[in-house]
């Protein structure tokens, strides 16, 4: 889970703290890293016990390991140094605010290493650990498990051919094992992914052992946000002179001739009619060496990059829901089918998002039922 996604999801949705007990976040402090490379973002907050209220400055951070709360404890003690230099300007040293951690859940070792290191901890169970001066709370948690996997973790790679299937059926309603004969993955592997979709709600009983849907549009909003940060494809950038439909043609022809695997996406994907944005580069998802599409295309290694090679990871390079999964018919060649155009929009930059949005749209005017022909 990125760790901004986090962060967001920790404070929209409190933990079950115990009564009397309250975290009240106050302001946000950004300390840019050395050599330009990102900024970390912490939150300046107050815990009230009863009567007592210890300042605090916390760092959000989803699943801790015991072996990174020394990290943890250098970065908030440093960023506590910075708040206490910038609100001091002129007058009394501010008081110092105890270091917290901010996890999914905490560990027995977890819990460990933030004492052995006096940082206070609080996760998404309500556990709560804080020992300061002039006070001591420490709460177990309402819950005893590891709560699920990032929602990203179900959406993508393997998890990513079952949604592709799903996608392409919406209004129909399938067993687990006729999706894990359309995935090419095993009963079990489907089953535990089917388990997490139900819990989502984006998967809904159906009877007689078979699952639908509960809104389409919505899996595949799910779908490109957990893409849009993934580094699961590789992209070779290259500039082509032409990408006419009749290039396009003669190059898929060509590539087909030599039995090379290979499927559009981006702009070489839409159809005239769905093109919402300019700007949009080209591109091909490619199995195999890439010197042909070079030859095919006169693919040349300047600027600007008008058109895209891309590699998906090993897992989806296949036609069991898999980025060949359901192509589209386009008039010069194969097109990945509508749900992943969307996806590979998202992430294009640019304009990408915006193509992305009304593709989406159409899927979802479609009744989430989209066409694998022209």
């Amino acid at each position: 889970m990125e760790p901004s996604a986090f962060r967001d999801g920790f404070w929209a949705r409190m933990p079950p703290l115990p009564e009397g007990v309250t975290l009240l976040r106050q302001d946000v402090l950004v300390i840019p890293q050395k050599g330009g490379k990102g900024y970390a973002i912490f939150d300046v907050a107050e815990l009230a016990a009863g009567d007592v209220r210890v300042p605090v400055v916390i760092m959000c951070k989803a699943r801790v390991r015991p072996v990174d709360v020394g990290r943890c404890s250098s970065a908030l003690r440093k960023a506590d140094e910075v708040l206490r230099s910038r609100t001091s300007a002129g007058g009394d040293i501010p008081r110092p605010r105890i270091p917290m951690l901010a996890t999914d859940f905490a560990s027995p070792a977890v819990l460990e290493a933030c004492e052995r290191e006096k940082i206070a901890l609080v996760d998404q169970r309500g556990a709560v650990l804080l020992r300061a001066a002039s006070a001591f709370v420490h709460v177990e948690g309402q819950l005893r498990r590891r709560p699920p996997r990032p929602r990203e973790v179900v959406l993508r790679g393997m998890g990513s051919r079952l949604v592709r299937v799903l996608l392409q059926q919406p209004r129909g309603a399938s067993t687990v094992s006729a999706l894990a004969q359309a995935t090419g993955l095993s009963a079990p592997q489907v089953q535990q992914l089917v388990r997490r979709l139900v819990a989502d709600g984006d998967l809904l009983p159906a009877g007689r052992g078979e699952y639908r849907l509960s809104s389409p549009p919505d899996l595949l909003r799910a779908w490109i946000a957990s893409e849009r940060t993934a580094r699961a494809v590789r992209i070779e950038a290259f500039n082509a002179p032409s990408t006419t439909p009749e290039a396009l043609q003669s190059a898929f022809e060509r590539l087909q001739a030599l039995g090379v695997r290979a499927v559009y996406t981006l702009a070489s994907a839409l159809l005239p009619q769905e093109r919402f944005v300019t700007g949009l580069p080209h591109g091909m998802y490619l199995s195999g060496a890439v010197e042909p599409v070079v030859t095919a295309l006169r693919l040349r290694r300047l600027m600007p990059h008008n058109f895209w090679v891309l590699r998906a990871e090993p897992i989806v390079e296949t036609s069991a829901g898999g980025i060949y999964f359901a192509p589209r018919l386009l008039p010069h060649g194969e097109g990945v089918a509508l749900p992943q155009l969307a996806v590979d929009c998202s992430r294009a930059g640019g304009r990408g998002p915006e193509q992305a949005d009304a593709l989406v749209q159409q899927y979802a005017e479609a009744g989430g039922s989209p066409s694998s022909e022209s």
